[in-house]
């Protein structure tokens, strides 16, 4: 309390030390998967440096990497400007000329800005670099531009007219993702769904009721379909017509706490009460952090009044991208339910179909859910993952000398601590059952036994292919065993569930080897009292681990898998869990 809620970050000079193996085994591979799995055919280098080299002038990342290693074929763009931070603000050259060799070397093909425009003539003009490299970044952009037929009759890509942007199938498509993307985080004595024939009035109250244009308009359009830009009221609204809206306190930002009574009246007239609160784009947005992951003191003070003043209990919606520390909201007994929404902007109307029973959530948190005091533990510039002590300061300290932090570990994977809402969390309307049915250490009295023979051969390929902190994926994510789960729906309700699949690797949590890991994850539709059975594979992958020096070996020893969340399992979800079974 009394922090400002955010601040800008020295994104332009700011060099990410990263080590080796957090480098390696956080960082890197999910682009190594949107490469070899997603093909994607644009890379953008960012502002920052890593390990004191700019990432638009990374050779190792992006041409040796990128394209040698993962096989990329597309184009690199900067983000804007990012080319002239090389120079300006790294100082990674002592001219610009020299920050063009070094840009157009490390295999960035696009210029967002002026930088190159400004300098390329120059570097050319005194044989700084050449016309062949100049012609080895345009043959990359008109590669690309041939695959999209930009010099060909008129192809599919072409064919597709604007009108196709605001069909039915991809409204309904849009409003699937809101639905799909929420996640439940609490539902006190089955509170939700609510029954719309039951409400006469319904207020929506809260800094976020009317929260939708600017996200929208952010990097997007400002003409969405049917030039509506729908918010929380009008997803209660289209289920209860009888709806108001009382904003409490002006903005998530603001102190000013003189609107909370008319809103604790509006809370007593109304039949039922939805609290829309949160964050938005003045807290977190591209080049500013939050320095802290709690709701403003007003917006919790505006809560507590309208629960204590409101006959029934309330649902409290939060819009934010980024999780929020909800503990006094999960203790608070007139606080019904809790819809994690994350920003789903026009597609909102898809919450009010969750609110209303048309559909049953299935979202699964995606963060770890902190509290509060994290933010005073560790600084938001380590960047290690793993816990240990910080050569960062505090973030609280307020005077000089500051003692350094210490790192609680980041995500589920390396996290210390005590969750406020674990990964993977997320509640449903009905109930479920997993049951193991097969795959390793389905019985205590036999320890399976899996050959690491494959894993080994992959690693030896990976060496042998010059590329041995990233095995070809293609090898990587063939299975080395499979998991078969029952899901059963034991509830009333006709719904989606998704199974999450996690390993728990030999020392756990020790000298930096991950607590857990996800390795598989499938969403599934059951209708009550039927089972579906899900498939779940652990590749070669899974089964490795790295290094402090960022070299992947084959991880020997015992492991366990449990598929599910174990502390969803006391409020009707689904969990199962194996017995040992060993690698060797």
């Amino acid at each position: 309390a009394g922090r400002p809620p955010a601040h800008p970050s020295p994104r332009h000079n700011f060099n990410a030390v990263v080590e080796p193996r957090d480098l390696v085994d956080s960082y890197m591979a999910p682009f190594q998967d949107c490469v070899e799995i997603g093909q994607v055919t644009g890379l953008m280098c960012s502002y920052n440096a890593v390990n004191g080299v700019p990432s638009c002038a990374n050779h190792w990342m992006l041409e040796t990497v990128a394209r040698g290693q993962w096989g990329f074929d597309g184009y690199i763009t900067s983000d804007c400007e990012a080319e002239a931070d090389v120079f300006t603000n790294h100082k990674y050259t002592k001219t610009p000329e020299e920050a063009v060799l070094a840009i157009l070397e490390a295999g960035t093909d696009v210029d967002c800005g002026s930088f190159l425009t400004k300098y390329t003539a120059s570097a050319l003009n005194k044989s700084i670099i050449t016309e062949a490299l100049i012609d080895k970044r345009l043959s990359k952009l008109f590669r690309v531009r041939f695959r999209l037929g930009h010099f060909d009759p008129a192809g599919p890509l072409q064919q597709i007219p604007p009108s196709a942007v605001c069909t039915p199938d991809a409204i309904k498509l849009a409003r699937e993702g809101a639905i799909q993307g929420s996640v439940l985080l609490k539902n006190q004595d089955n509170f939700l769904p609510l029954n719309e024939q039951r409400i006469s009035s319904l207020a929506v109250i809260g800094p976020n009721s009317n929260l939708s244009q600017k996200i929208a308009g952010y990097y997007g359009g400002d003409k969405p379909c049917g030039l509506k830009f729908w918010n929380a009221v009008d997803a209660m609204a289209q289920y209860v017509p009888n709806t108001a809206t009382v904003m409490g306190v002006p903005s998530v930002t603001s102190s000013d706490t003189s609107g909370i009574p008319a809103a604790v009246e509006a809370a007593k007239k109304a039949d039922m009460v939805v609290l829309a609160v949160g964050q938005d784009l003045t807290i977190e947005r591209e080049g500013q952090d939050r320095s802290n992951i709690s709701l403003s003191d007003a917006q919790q003070q505006l809560i507590n009044a309208v629960v204590d003043a409101s006959s029934k209990p309330v649902l409290v919606l939060i819009l934010t991208a980024g999780a929020v520390d909800i503990s006094f909201m999960k203790e608070n007994k007139k606080i019904g339910a809790i819809i994690h929404a994350g920003q789903p902007s026009v597609t909102i109307l898809g919450v009010g179909d969750l609110v209303f029973g048309e559909r049953s959530p299935a979202g699964r948190m995606v963060q770890t859910t902190y509290p509060d005091s994290f933010v005073n533990q560790i600084s938001i510039f380590d960047m290690n993952m793993r816990p240990g002590n910080s050569s960062w300061p505090r973030p609280d300290c307020n005077s000089s000398p500051c003692p350094h932090g210490k790192n609680p570990g980041r995500t589920h994977r390396f996290y210390t601590g005590e969750t406020v809402i674990p990964f993977g969390f997320g509640l449903s309307y009905t109930t479920w059952k997993y049951e193991l049915v097969s795959g390793p250490g389905l019985r205590s009295e036999n320890n399976a036994v899996l050959d690491a023979s494959p894993v080994h051969g992959m690693l030896s390929a990976a060496r042998g292919a010059g590329r041995p902190e990233f095995p070809e994926l293609e090898t990587a994510m063939k299975p080395l065993t499979t998991f078969a789960v029952n899901v059963t729906n034991t509830g009333k309700f006709d719904a989606d569930d998704v199974v999450l699949g996690f390993l728990t690797p030999p020392q756990a949590g020790q000298n930096g080897v991950p607590i857990q890991s996800l390795f598989g994850f499938e969403r599934v539709h059951v209708k009550a009292g039927q089972t579906v059975t899900v498939y779940l594979a652990a590749g070669y992958k899974d089964f490795t681990l790295v290094s402090e020096e960022g070299h992947r070996n084959v991880g020997l020893g015992q492991y366990k898998a449990h598929f599910g969340v174990r502390e969803s399992k006391q409020h009707g979800m689904g969990f199962a869990e194996t017995q040992h079974f060993t690698l060797e």
